[in-house]
């Protein structure tokens, strides 16, 4: 893992990337964080708090909105 972190950097240190590609990657590690998020915490067979959850969504994206 730490041999995929120095390739990361020599990669962005050494290439010029697309904003396009760039903000496309980010969108498609976002949304595998919402889903593995959504699988972990918020599962039918445990008793879970949609609330929770959707205030502390709601919550960081004021926070990101405001940064």
């Amino acid at each position: 893992m730490s041999a995929a972190v120095a390739a990361g950097w020599m990669v962005g240190t050494f290439t010029v990337i697309h904003k396009l590609i760039s903000a496309g990657l980010t969108a498609f590690l976002a949304g595998g964080i919402l889903l593995n998020t959504f699988k972990e915490e918020l599962p039918t067979e445990r008793e879970s708090r949609f609330s929770a959850f959707a205030i502390g969504c709601i919550a960081y994206a004021g926070l990101l909105l405001l940064a």
